[in-house]
């Protein structure tokens, strides 16, 4: 009885879920992107290429239950392109320190101001120490540097002398991994420059790729000519996507408010300039009736607006959220053309499945997980929504356009970012009309205006626009609830989180409602999670203890940005140092590199000192030769490492 239920029940949604079944792709591709990223040492290659062989020959072979293998077959692809790409990028990975300076030679693909100094991106480095070197990110700081970015444009030959260093690890296990991000990059190492750069030529024979960044470049400058440096420095965020002058505090402000995500160029920037563009054209061939009498100007409109948007990609960097807005806004346009319905659920699924497919590593990184997020939330809502119309429809839609974004990528801001806003939807729903009827319009209109010389009107109407979001974020980072620091979600409760808000999004019939289900016990989970107790740095060079109070270390300064990390991770934004007011409750140094600290009412011992006659319940020996992080847990003492063996951009 009960298995004829289940029997009806499998083939009822089976039924229902056919026609949905391509919405599923990247999330196989996406699990299998995981599960390759997730290891401790590189797979075998041909291994992985026999196994998407059997796969693809049963699924041929079988005839019934085909489903299951369109779910293995992602799966394995996801792996598969993985590995591929790690191959392929190659990147070498400098390893040591290089404490005596050297000299080399480098091509200029980027060029920032920033607050302190000058930041450039090498590509093409020539040196005979060390030829494998790929891209480089050196940094210019000090008095010296005060030599406009002007002077090395994009594509210039010049000559460095540099203290080239490995790039930082990740910090501890689940932290950002920059290390990795920066693999794929094709980044090798940073390094600080030490002497003024020398020009040995300038760029001769522009490419299409050296174009585009003279191009950026060029309006960041006319951006900076015509408004003030703090209104230029968002103007630029919002247009070319250059944050390097955009300063702490303003930052700090766009991040307590929830507002961050309007500094980055994402699908919102995108959809807002390809909707002007549609439907500015549209009015205006609306106007020439011998185009409107003979011509379906709203297609026309369609491949102008594609154009406007492919031309903002490019000069706007190039970003994941920015791709997956072009990418479907090019499926909008094609459906458009052939007079079908424009958005849903499938077209983001294409757009996961081809960024996927040519760049796996982005499913790391929250640039990625919180753009989807928001539009996979949006889709699924709408699909659901009442049809309003006129007014109260375009305000109802900004509203809860604004609430359904904010709910999702609220999880990945707390894994990423450890930050939850519950500003977000108030500021938002002040901010996103004022982007969207204001800012962007008119940049869309400078950037036209700019080769002829008449952006200066546009330009400086659109920085009262950006001083008005400005002081937004200001006055909403302020107000209470602005800014709660949130303690790192584990993998399994973001797994539990990310499938639960998967069913609710992309399944129709009514087992979706076991989403909500889900979610509640993920946030269960994530409550009684314990968070680690104990932080000890590569090389033992830096010791964590959380207290009751705040996290306290043994060392800040130099190593401020592992220490605010961890300490973000378990929960707090003050840091102390052991010898403070706050952390002596807890912590007294017994002896030189010995350490007694009471946790959970139990008794712990750190120290160096292998001689000495010590409990190892209650006792953790550090080791100079860790070449990797540890978070230790107490109650039993229990290390969790981030050690990679074998992996590329470990190497």
């Amino acid at each position: 009885m009960f298995k004829d239920k289940l029997q009806n029940f499998i083939g009822e949604f089976c039924e229902d879920e056919k026609h949905r079944l391509p919405n599923f792709i990247p999330v196989g591709i996406g699990i299998g992107i995981s599960f390759y990223f997730s290891l401790d040492s590189e797979p075998n290659f041909l291994l992985n290429v026999v196994v998407l062989l059997l796969i693809l020959c049963f699924h041929f072979l079988v005839k019934s239950n085909r489903w299951i293998f369109y779910i293995l077959l992602s799966i394995s692809f996801g792996f598969f392109v993985s590995q591929l790409r790690t191959k392929t990028i190659g990147t070498f990975m400098l390893s040591q320190k290089k404490d005596e300076p050297i000299s080399l030679t480098a091509t200029v693909e980027t060029c920032e101001k920033t607050e302190k100094g000058l930041t450039f991106i090498v590509d093409e480095v020539r040196n005979r120490k060390y030829p494998k070197l790929n891209k480089l990110h050196l940094t210019w700081r000090g008095k010296k540097a005060t030599i406009s970015e002007e002077d090395y444009v994009p594509g210039s030959r010049v000559l460095f002398r540099v203290i080239l260093s490995p790039l930082h690890p990740q910090a501890f296990p689940g932290a950002y991994d920059f290390k990795k991000q920066q693999y794929f990059k094709g980044v090798s190492a940073r390094g600080f420059i030490i002497a003024p750069p020398k020009i040995l030529r300038k760029p001769e024979r522009p490419t299409f790729h050296l174009f585009i960044k003279q191009l950026r470049h060029s309006i960041d400058k006319k951006i900076e000519k015509y408004l003030p440096k703090n209104t230029a420095s968002v103007a630029k965020a919002l247009i070319t996507g250059n944050k390097s002058e955009v300063s702490q505090n303003v930052r700090s402000n766009f991040a307590n408010s929830g507002t961050a995500h309007l500094l980055a160029i994402s699908g919102l920037h995108m959809g807002i300039i390809g909707f002007f563009i549609f439907w500015f054209f549209r009015v205006f061939l609306c106007c020439i009736p011998c185009i409107y009498l003979f011509f379906d100007i709203k297609k026309i409109a369609a491949i102008i607006s594609w154009i406007g948007v492919l031309f903002y990609l490019y000069i706007s960097g190039n970003s994941v959220p920015s791709l997956r807005a072009f990418v479907m806004h090019t499926l909008i346009i094609c459906a458009i053309l052939v007079e079908r319905c424009a958005l849903t659920m499938r077209s983001v699924a294409i757009a996961a499945t081809l960024i996927m497919s040519f760049s796996p590593e982005v499913i790391l990184f929250p640039s990625f997980q919180m753009s989807f997020a928001a539009v996979i939330a949006i889709v699924a809502f709408f699909e659901y929504a009442w049809d309003f119309s006129g007014f109260f429809k375009t305000l109802i839609n900004i509203m809860a356009t604004t609430v359904v974004a904010s709910i999702p990528t609220a999880i990945f801001s707390m894994h990423s970012f450890n930050q939850l806003t519950l500003n977000s939807i108030p500021a938002n729903l002040v901010s996103v009309p004022l982007m969207s009827f204001f800012i962007m319009p008119l940049a869309v209109v400078a950037l036209f205006l700019m080769p002829f010389g008449l952006a200066h009107p546009m330009v400086s109407l659109m920085g009262y626009g950006v001083d008005l979001l400005i002081k937004i974020s200001e006055l909403s980072a302020k107000l209470p609830g602005s800014h709660f620091v949130m303690h790192t979600p584990t993998s399994t409760n973001m797994a539990i989180f990310i499938f639960s808000g998967l069913i609710l999004t992309l399944i129709h019939h009514r087992i979706r409602f076991l989403g909500i289900v889900g979610s509640i016990i993920g946030g269960v989970c994530y409550y009684l999670t314990p968070t680690p107790d104990i932080f000890i740095s590569q090389k033992s060079k830096v010791i964590g203890i959380k207290t009751e109070e705040n996290a306290c270390f043994n060392h800040l300064g130099y190593f401020k940005s592992v220490t605010s990390s961890w300490a973000r991770s378990v929960g707090f934004e003050k840091r102390e140092k052991f010898n403070s007011k706050g952390c002596r409750k807890y912590i007294r140094e017994i002896s030189k590199g010995t350490y007694a600290a009471r946790i959970k009412n139990q008794d712990i011992i750190i120290t160096d000192n292998k001689s000495r006659d010590l409990q190892p319940s209650n006792t953790i020996l550090l080791d100079e030769n860790s070449n990797f992080a540890r978070t230790i847990y107490t109650q039993p003492l229990e290390c969790a490492s981030n050690e990679q063996k074998s992996r590329p951009w470990t190497e």
